[in-house]
């Protein structure tokens, strides 16, 4: 058998008539394999190898244009639904109603088109409005999407790009942008490229200065935490671009200095003590990090081995405390001291007490209680002072522990706030009887807080903590709390 993996040579005039009847096969019949020679067809070795080599051509074609095919499927696809998250915030604003009212209708309609498919209403509400933006403003990138000309990717590089412009200013941006994307016979640019040339050309076409957009961009500054796996989270700030390097390079030169430290201790028999991290030198990206946390939280950088006072950085973190007050003390009764130790018990209330009946003066214990925000009214045994019970509008703190363990986000389907951030919320409201019970609360963000008492969304608590939520249109989503017990199964 010939090892050749080259065909023999074909007259030419075969060869074009072959490859025109394949083509055409495949443009008639579907995929190229239903016309693919068989090896077992071939009489000879060398026709064998001819016909593998084909078939690797053919396989590779076949790859390409079904690639090329699907995605083109999608961008259109993609261009459709945009059209129909532009025509639900349509929807939802075609009541004509004012600020407050109108926004609480677009979370309305997103809230129920995320729950039908299984997503975020936050995203839903952000791609509704960033559809209409895309059809409103950009309507050359809608269009070639629908043609399958360009990605998802490549429309939200010019929307994200070009939404900085006036309205005036975004037809000339997205005519040149199209141009230099689809126009001619240059090949389709990653959207990494799309984006830095489409920057550029919003950058020379916008109308207002740098100076002046940099003002108003300050207004958006933020801090927010990104939380991951393993225990771990990114810290997120969006600043001013000088601050930002100027921090870097300010981590940069502490690290640099934590690092000197640690190496003129390592040598030390004495006084020195290994770095974190099992004993093992941190890198400047750990030092760098470790240095963030300690100035966050310490106002400086620190390291436990030089600093004086030994401490690190979640020696900062303080926990909250809690202190019972008695109502004589906050009304300015006297105190056991004040009329010796002969005073009538009567007239002695109790010494105001951290957690943990530790007395504290009750002076600091008005001060204190003055910036309290709820209060409990706890009946009590008159002789031994027993609680009978408390009763509050708010939960307890046992309660709240409770339901951060059961729930630990916020209950509506398909949110993932953090308890934390949360509202406890009585699902049948305390003004209407609902109970401050277990069985009667749940977290709810603000978002959906105000989504249940302000639309015609409802819910209802089953057994639990199961919550089973009914949309303006009737159709209802459960939502399970998480479960304590994960399982998984061995292989």
């Amino acid at each position: 058998m010939s090892t050749s993996l080259l065909p023999p040579p074909l007259p030419s005039a075969a060869e074009e008539q072959l490859w025109a009847e394949r083509f055409t096969a495949a443009a008639l019949d579907g995929p190229l394999s239903d016309v693919r020679w068989g090896v077992e067809e071939c009489a000879t070795d060398a026709e064998a190898a001819s016909a593998r080599w084909f078939q690797r051509l053919v396989d590779r074609a076949e790859l390409l244009s079904e690639f090329e095919h699907a995605t083109a499927q999608i961008a259109q696809w993609e261009a459709v639904r945009t059209r129909v998250l532009a025509a639900a915030l349509d929807h939802a604003l075609s009541t004509q109603r004012s600020g407050s009212e109108a926004e609480m209708s677009v979370r309305d309609v997103a809230a129920e088109l995320a729950c039908a498919v299984g997503l975020s209403d936050r995203t839903v509400q952000r791609r509704m409005a960033d559809a209409a933006t895309l059809r409103d403003s950009f309507p050359l990138t809608l269009g070639a999407l629908g043609a399958g000309q360009i990605s998802s990717a490549h429309a939200q590089a010019i929307h994200d790009e070009g939404v900085r412009l006036p309205a005036e200013a975004r037809g000339g941006y997205e005519g040149a942008v199209i141009d230099r994307t689809v126009g001619g016979d240059r090949a389709l640019p990653t959207a990494g490229r799309l984006r830095a040339f489409a920057k550029a050309i919003a950058e020379k076409l916008h109308p207002v200065t740098m100076h002046e957009r940099h003002r108003t961009a300050r207004a958006d500054r933020r801090v927010w935490v990104q939380h991951l796996d393993d225990g771990m989270s990114e810290f997120r700030a969006l600043i001013p671009t000088v601050q930002a390097q100027g921090g870097e390079d300010r981590l940069t030169a502490f690290a640099r200095a934590v690092h000197d430290a640690e190496l003129s201790s390592e040598g030390e028999s004495t006084g020195g003590t290994e770095s974190p991290d099992d004993g093992e030198r941190r890198t400047l990206d750990q030092l760098r990090a470790d240095v963030f946390c300690d100035v966050l939280l310490t106002g400086h950088a620190t390291l436990p081995e030089i600093d004086e006072r030994g401490r690190e950085a979640i020696d900062a973190i303080r926990p909250a405390v809690q202190i019972t007050v008695p109502v004589l003390t906050l009304l300015g009764g006297t105190d056991t001291s004040s009329d010796g130790p002969t005073a009538p018990a009567a007239r002695m209330p109790a010494a105001p007490a951290l957690a943990g009946r530790v007395p504290i003066d009750p002076e600091i214990a008005r001060r204190l209680a003055g910036a309290a925000t709820l209060w409990d009214r706890v009946l009590t045994d008159p002789i031994t002072g027993d609680v009978f019970a408390v009763d509050r509008r708010f939960p307890s703190e046992a309660q709240r522990r409770h339901l951060r363990a059961r729930d630990e986000h916020c209950r509506f389907p398909g949110c993932r706030m953090p308890a934390s951030r949360s509202d406890i919320d009585h699902t049948i409201d305390h003004q209407h009887g609902g109970p401050t019970a277990i069985d009667n609360l749940a977290h709810l963000c603000r978002r959906h807080h105000s989504l249940k008492h302000l639309t015609a969304w409802t819910v209802a608590q089953e057994s639990r903590g199961v919550l089973v939520w009914t949309s303006p249109d009737g159709r209802t989503y459960t939502d399970h709390p998480p479960p304590a017990l994960r399982f998984l199964a061995q292989e």
